[in-house]
């Protein structure tokens, strides 16, 4: 019998700005509040006062932890024709932004900031600026974490033979152990550990376990650096517990590393309903996308095997009795836990088709595998919005599956409208489609 194992991402996300795909509010500035006393006299140049804002670069995932409380900063005015100036700030309640009054005027004034809760450095910042002589400076100054963080999101196949209740992920280094307990959403499974050091090899332990805690799938790598700043990437293959873990690590551009690890999986045909799943359509393209040409429908595959979709069509109708379908051929195959998007030709899709096109006001989309005889998903849609029974639709929006909703998709709320990827200003919405994935529905808002 060939063990199975499922395919499973391991991104560890060092800081970044705000971003809409995977975002964390930004920290609304260094909080401060008092001054301090510079340690030098004004220069010749005159007096000038600086108004200093710090922003620290907050973590980008939309299900992350606040960002950290910040009780204490440290502020250093340095330059060539001047004594260097400290300031230090403290207390529950710090301030938006710093008035620094009487400061020597002139140019190349090189403001370093460090920011620390309970004496541990989070943020710390660098910024050269120029002092007006008799007159306010308003000077901002980006402070970048100094710390990293490592997410985990794979998915769960339908059809366990034992699913999976728990998890623990550690990280083992210099500065010390780190771990986190498994998230479980629908079909889903994640980890999160926050506030790691950077620029540091860590050795990498992963375990699933059933509900009496016997663990039955495991991954582990020795070694592996986490750089700080920087994105990091990582494919890992979590194996059955009885079966060694084995991965293979190439390396990609400077401070980003690639690991690709492929999981064992049979090949065969849908052989029951649900195994393959409508997750995403875009049926009425704006008229920037040239009508119908911009139109796209994508296939998601939720079993633990690679599903060939030769012999399968995908239906659909429209008033009027018009019925049309696409053919899928034999090369076209989904692997456990991923999706294929097939389009028009004027659409970002694995798969384009010509003879083709979904209805832009209503119809019905049938999965039909086993020459008709098997009915793997349905659904129906329209552009009503007295048609509650349907999912809705409307022109220049695309129609997405919740992934946190897999298993209850025949429900009308489970879904929803989401941009394509530029909507416009104000358009009450509350993401963007992501064709090739199934995400949540607010993920990319």
């Amino acid at each position: 019998m060939r063990k199975k194992s499922f395919p499973f991402r391991f991104s560890p996300l060092v800081p970044l700005l705000a971003l809409p795909f995977l975002a964390l509010p930004f920290l609304e500035g260094c909080l401060m509040s008092g001054h301090g006393n510079p340690t030098s006299v004004p220069g010749a140049g005159g007096l000038a006062g600086v108004r200093l804002v710090l922003t620290p670069a907050a973590l980008v995932r939309a299900d992350a932890a606040s960002a950290p409380v910040l009780d204490s900063v440290h502020i250093r005015i340095t330059a060539e024709d001047m004594a260097p100036m400290d300031f230090s700030f403290g207390g529950d309640s710090l301030a938006l932004a710093l008035n620094l009054e009487g400061l020597p005027a002139g140019t190349d004034r090189l403001i370093d900031a460090y920011l620390f809760r309970s004496g541990k450095l989070l943020y710390s910042g660098r910024g050269t600026f120029a002092f007006r002589r008799e007159a306010r400076t308003d000077a901002a100054l980006r402070c970048d974490p100094q710390f990293s963080r490592v997410t985990a999101r794979f998915h769960l196949p339908a059809g366990m033979p034992v699913p999976v209740s728990a998890g623990l992920l550690k990280l083992s280094g210099a500065p010390g152990q780190f771990s986190a307990q498994l998230r479980i959403r629908d079909e889903f499974g994640s980890f999160q550990v926050d506030e790691l050091p950077g620029d540091v090899r860590y050795d990498v332990t992963m375990a699933l376990s059933d509900s009496l805690g016997k663990v039955r799938y495991q991954a582990d790598r020795a070694s592996v650096f986490l750089p700080l700043g920087e994105e990091a990437k990582w494919d890992m293959a979590l194996l059955p517990s009885e079966a060694a873990a084995g991965v293979s690590l190439s390396l990609g551009a400077p401070k980003e590393a690639t690991l690709e690890a492929g999981f064992p999986s049979r090949k065969r045909k849908p052989a029951g309903p649900g195994e393959a799943i409508i997750s995403e359509f875009f049926a009425a393209p704006g008229e920037k996308d040239s009508s119908s040409q911009g139109e796209w429908f994508e296939v998601f595959n939720r079993s633990a095997d690679t599903l060939s979709l030769g012999g399968c069509r995908l239906s659909r109708d429209r008033s009027g009795g018009v019925t049309r379908s696409f053919s899928f051929d034999s090369a076209q195959t989904l692997l456990p836990g991923k999706a294929l998007v097939f389009g028009r030709s004027a659409a970002h899709a694995d798969v384009h088709y010509a003879d083709f096109s979904l209805v832009n006001t209503a119809s019905s989309l049938l999965l039909l595998c086993a020459g008709d005889s098997l009915l793997v998903d349905s659904l129906r849609y329209s552009s009503l919005a007295a048609d509650s029974s349907s999912l809705a639709i409307r022109d220049g929006l695309v129609t997405s599956l919740d992934a946190a909703a897999m298993s209850r998709r025949g429900l009308t709320g489970s879904w929803c409208l989401t941009r394509p990827g530029d909507a416009k200003a104000g358009e009450a919405i509350t993401g963007f489609a992501s064709p090739g994935r199934v995400e949540a529905c607010k993920e990319g808002g």
